[in-house]
């Protein structure tokens, strides 16, 4: 399978990785906006084709699926031109910009055939299945309440700061979780955030969050993660922080689930480091863990023609409404009602 990959920032580069080593795949082609960019990365996996723009990719009569990684606001107008090729396309999270672009999405990718999946990392890494496992079967009781956080560090908020809101960026992982665990939707939302500045995203965003089934989700995103905090994320391009946990309460069964207590800690003279593990260990020059899951899953799914069966781009599409009554609570100071067909 000849694949083009659009997009190869700090995170489009792990992808790269991923698929210049996945079986029966070959990364035929690289965009990038930055000449520089995409030659170092096509150099380092030997990508003949290389284009400035994902708009060229989509073009190309040779290459099979595509995967777009470029910033979270391309991804709507990105996503229609590759699904309106017909070929599988994997679209990094968050799916589109809003929940009326990623059905407009939905309803392109039905007309054209091609099989479109989203980003959804935490479902493919292994403690999260697991858990995932024991409350679909019932262990758990019936769930009385979630809670997920995602605090992360304080230098990376400028380059988002002005680029996405919080909810989008680092939020909706969480949000998918809440709707992958409950097996609900949800009703209400009530929200609140901390600004310290003019951004356009807040540097913290609390939400609760009522699903059809009575279960509470409680959310929490932030920006203020120090720079001493222990780091578990440190590839080539990207150090820092991400203080993310879950918390599953049932009646029968609890579970607490948190990213930065893995059983490696290293330390030393600097900040001490907890190497990730499991979302996307980098290991003699491979990188393995859950986006390697996941990559292999849409290549799998893309061969096959049918839909992933852990990635539900219905959910995903959910995930962004609630995502949008979380930035329009915080906005107005009121709880806001989702309907539902």
């Amino acid at each position: 399978m000849r694949i083009g990959l659009a997009g190869v920032g700090r995170f489009g580069q792990l992808h790269a990785a991923v698929l210049a080593q996945l079986p029966g795949v070959h990364l035929a082609a690289i965009a990038d906006i930055s000449a520089e960019r995409r030659n170092q990365v096509a150099d380092r996996h030997g990508v003949p084709k290389r284009t400035a723009t994902a708009e060229e990719l989509f073009t190309d009569p040779d290459l099979d699926a595509f995967v777009v990684v470029t910033p979270d606001e391309q991804h709507g107008s990105q996503g229609l031109r590759a699904v309106a090729t017909g070929k599988p396309v994997f679209i990094e999270k968050p799916l589109a910009a809003s929940s009326e672009e990623a059905r407009q999405l939905q309803q392109a990718a039905a007309t054209s055939g091609s099989l479109l999946q989203t980003g959804l990392i935490l479902r493919y890494e292994l403690q999260h299945g697991l858990l995932h496992e024991e409350v679909a079967a019932g262990h758990f009781g019936e769930l009385v309440s979630m809670r997920v956080k995602r605090n992360c560090s304080a230098a990376w908020f400028e380059g988002v700061a002005d680029r996405a809101h919080t909810v989008f960026e680092t939020l909706i992982h969480d949000i998918d979780l809440l709707l992958w665990f409950s097996g609900a939707q949800a009703t209400r939302v009530m929200a609140m955030e901390r600004r310290f500045g003019n951004h356009l995203s807040p540097e913290g965003c609390f939400a609760l969050i009522q699903f059809a089934s009575g279960c509470v989700g409680i959310a929490e995103t932030s920006w203020f993660v120090p720079g001493q905090a222990p780091a578990n994320v440190f590839t080539n391009s990207w150090q820092g922080t991400i203080d993310a946990e879950l918390a599953v309460v049932g009646t029968r069964q609890s579970a607490q689930l948190r990213l930065l207590d893995g059983p490696l800690q290293i330390w030393g003279d600097g900040r001490q480091r907890c190497p990730d593990v499991l979302l996307w260990p980098e290991r003699q020059g491979r990188v393995l863990g859950a986006l390697q899951a996941e990559l292999a899953d849409f290549v799998a799914t893309a061969r096959s023609g049918s839909p992933s069966a852990t990635a539900s781009l219905g959910q995903a599409i959910e995930g962004l409404r609630i995502a949008e009554a979380i930035v329009e609570s915080s906005r107005t100071g009121q709880a806001v009602t989702l309907d539902h067909c």
